[in-house]
C-alpha cells in the first residue's frame, strides 16, 4: 500500500515477469557490448519522466510514497515476481522455490550471479538480513504485518535460504517474497533508530537493472543502467526522474517533447490527446488501463469533530460525489463502494449506501447537536464552529479542484472547510505524522486481500492507519478471513468487513480512476498495466534515430 501523490503497495507487488523475447534484447544475457554501428543497435538513449513530486527516500524499508517506489523498483530486486495474472510467480533473484510436505516451510534457491552494484555477491545472508529489518519496530517497515506468519528465516548456504511459517495461510507465498533485497554488509552495523535518516536513503547500493547517479533534492532523479544487473545491461543508458510541482506545467513539457513521459494525465485533456495522436498531431501516445488506486477524504477520528459515526456519514451524504467525479474526471472514474479495489476477489460492490442527500444529512447533523445556534451562518455546538482545514498536495489539480467542490458543498449545510495544499513531501510527512484534521488523498492498492494495513487497530501506531479507525469486529473479522484456505468463506468474511468500514465511513470513498498516462511514440517495448507504469523498464527501447539526450 503505498500514499499516492495522485494515482498505489511495494513495488514488488507491481512488476511482472512477461518479456518480449527480442533479439540480443535488452535486459537479456549477451555479449560484453552490442554493436553499436548497427542500425538495429538498442543500447543507448534517455528516458525522461516528469512528476510533480519528489520522493521521501531511496530506502524500501523508510519510504512511504508511490513515486518513491516507483525508482526503488528499478534499483533492487525482490525473490519473485508477480506475473500477469496478478496470483503466480515467476523467478528474479530466486530461481526456484517449493513448500515442505506441511506447507510450513518454504526454500528459495538464490541465482549465484547477482551482485551488488559495489561488487559484491547477494546472498542469502542479504535476504535474511532484510527480513529481519522488515520486521524489526524501530524501523517500522510499511509492510511489517505481511511478516507476521514468518517465525525465522534460516540461511542454509549462500544460495539457499528458508522460511519457516507459523502456520499455513493463503497468502504464504506473497508474504516471502514482498519487500526488496537489502546489502547486508552495508547496512548491519546500522542501528535501528538511524534507518531514517542515514546516508544510504539518499546514496543506494542496488542489484536492479539501474543505479542511482544523481538526486538534487526537488529537481531531478538520475538513474544510470548497471553495467553488472545479471540479465544483462537494460537498453537504455538512463531515466531521468524530473520534478515539475505544477501538472499544468507538467503536461507543457509532455506535449513539447521536453518529458517523455507523465503519469495521470488530467481527464480533461485525454480526448484531445488521443486525437490529436490519432491525426498525427502529437508524438505522445494514451495508455489506459484500470487503475490500482482509490480517491478518498480521510477524517482523523482523533479529532472530536469526527468522532460521531453518524456525523462522519452525514459528511458523506452531503458531498455530490458523482456530480463531482463527473466534473474533475470527465468520464474517467467511477464512484468508490468500498476499501478492497474491484480488480481483487473479494471486492463486494454491495455495501452500505450513503446517497446526496443535504436534507437528511442536514438532520443527521442536528440529531448530533449541531445546529446553527447564533445565526451567523455556520453550525456549532458547545460554543465550538464546525470547521476544519482540509489539506491535499499542492500540484495535483484534480484534488485541488475537489477540495473547493467540498468547501462549496459543506458551506450549504453550514460547515466552514479551509482548503490548504501543501508541498507533496510536506504532505506525505505530515499524513504520516497524523497532523490533519482532514485529508484529500489516495491509495494505490496491493494485490493482497488483506485490510490489516490501513483498518486493523494494531496498525494505529504502524504508518498507514492515518485516520486511527479501530473496530473489534473488523479486527477480528480480518484475522480469520486472512488465514481462511477456503476462499468461499473468507470471502464472506471480508465482505462483512468491508461493510463494516463503510458503515463506519471513516473515509468518504470518492472515486476509482482510470489510469492514463502519456509516453512519446519513440520509446518501444513499453509496458504498462494494472501492475504499474514501470513493468521491466530494462526492456524500454529507442531506435539511434530517434534519440535526443
Amino acid at each position: 500500500m503505498r500514499l499516492t501523490k495522485g494515482r498505489e503497495n511495494s513495488r514488488a507487488l507491481l512488476i511482472c515477469v512477461f518479456l518480449f523475447l527480442l533479439p540480443l534484447a535488452c535486459g537479456e544475457k549477451k555479449e560484453q557490448s552490442a554493436d553499436r554501428s548497427n542500425p538495429d543497435d538498442r543500447y543507448g538513449g534517455t528516458l525522461v519522466v516528469g512528476g510533480i513530486g519528489d520522493v521521501d527516500a531511496l530506502n524500501p524499508l523508510v519510504s512511504s510514497t508511490r513515486n518513491a517506489s516507483d525508482v526503488e523498483g528499478m534499483l533492487f530486486l525482490t525473490l519473485t515476481e508477480i506475473n500477469p495474472d496478478l496470483d503466480s510467480y515467476s523467478p528474479s533473484l530466486a530461481k526456484s522455490w517449493e513448500f515442505s510436505e506441511d506447507h510450513l516451510r518454504l526454500t528459495f534457491h538464490l541465482r549465484n550471479d547477482v551482485t551488488w552494484t559495489d561488487g559484491v555477491k547477494t546472498t542469502a545472508h542479504d535476504v535474511k538480513f532484510s527480513f529481519e529489518k522488515q520486521t524489526d519496530p524501530l524501523i517500522a517497515w510499511s509492510a511489517i504485518r505481511w511478516k507476521q506468519f514468518i517465525e525465522d528465516v534460516e540461511v542454509v548456504d549462500d544460495t539457499t535460504v528458508t522460511f519457516v511459517f507459523k502456520e499455513v495461510y493463503p497468502y504464504q507465498l506473497m508474504d516471502a517474497a514482498v519487500g526488496y533485497i537489502l546489502p547486508k554488509h552495508l547496512l548491519e552495523d546500522l542501528p535501528s533508530e538511524k534507518w531514517r535518516t542515514c546516508d544510504f536513503n539518499r546514496q543506494p547500493v542496488g542489484n536492479g537493472p539501474f543505479k542511482l547517479k544523481k538526486w538534487i533534492s526537488q529537481q531531478t532523479i538520475e538513474l544510470v543502467a548497471n553495467e553488472r544487473y545479471y540479465a544483462g545491461r537494460p537498453c537504455l543508458d538512463r531515466i531521468v526522474f524530473r520534478i515539475i510541482p505544477d501538472q499544468t506545467s507538467l503536461l507543457a513539457q509532455l506535449k513539447s517533447g521536453d518529458v517523455d513521459l507523465m503519469e495521470s494525465i488530467s481527464p480533461k485533456d485525454v480526448a484531445s490527446m488521443s486525437e490529436d495522436f490519432r491525426m498525427g498531431k502529437s508524438d505522445v501516445r494514451i495508455v489506459r488501463y484500470p487503475s490500482r488506486a482509490y480517491g478518498y477524504i480521510g477524517w482523523n477520528l482523533r479529532n472530536p469533530l469526527f468522532g460521531s459515526k453518524k456525523v462522519r456519514q452525514a459528511l458523506t451524504m452531503a458531498i455530490d460525489r458523482e456530480n463531482l467525479i463527473e466534473a474533475v474526471y470527465f468520464g474517467l472514474a467511477r464512484l468508490c463502494h468500498s476499501p478492497i479495489s474491484p480488480i481483487l476477489w473479494a471486492y463486494n460492490p454491495d455495501m452500505p449506501d450513503f446517497p446526496y442527500d443535504p436534507r437528511r444529512a442536514e438532520q443527521m447533523l442536528a440529531e448530533e447537536g449541531w445546529i446553527d445556534r447564533d445565526r451567523d451562518g455556520w453550525l456549532d455546538k458547545d460554543g465550538r464552529r464546525f470547521e476544519f482545514t482540509l489539506k491535499t498536495n499542492q500540484g495535483n489539480r484534480i484534488r485541488e479542484d475537489i477540495t473547493v467542490i467540498v468547501q462549496d458543498q459543506l458551506a450549504k449545510l453550514g460547515i466552514k472547510v479551509n482548503p490548504r495544499l501543501i508541498e507533496w513531501t510536506v504532505f506525505s510527512d505530515q499524513t504520516n505524522r497524523k497532523e490533519f484534521e482532514a485529508i484529500v488523498a489516495g491509495w494505490s492498492v496491493g494485490l493482497k486481500v488483506d485490510l490489516t494495513t490501513i483498518w486493523h487497530s494494531q496498525s494505529i501506531n504502524d504508518k498507514f492507519n492515518y485516520v486511527s479507525y479501530s473496530n473489534p469486529r473488523v479486527d477480528a473479522l480480518i484475522e480469520v478471513a486472512k488465514r481462511e484456505m477456503d476462499r468461499s468463506k473468507a470471502k464472506l468474511l471480508w465482505d462483512e468487513a468491508q461493510s463494516l468500514i463503510v458503515e463506519d465511513q471513516p473515509y468518504t470513498f470518492l472515486y476509482i480512476p482510470e489510469q492514463v498516462n502519456g509516453i512519446h511514440k519513440r520509446f518501444r517495448n513499453v509496458q504498462m498495466d494494472t501492475r504499474g507504469t514501470f513493468i521491466h523498464p530494462e526492456q524500454w527501447w529507442v531506435p539511434k534515430d530517434e534519440r535526443k539526450y
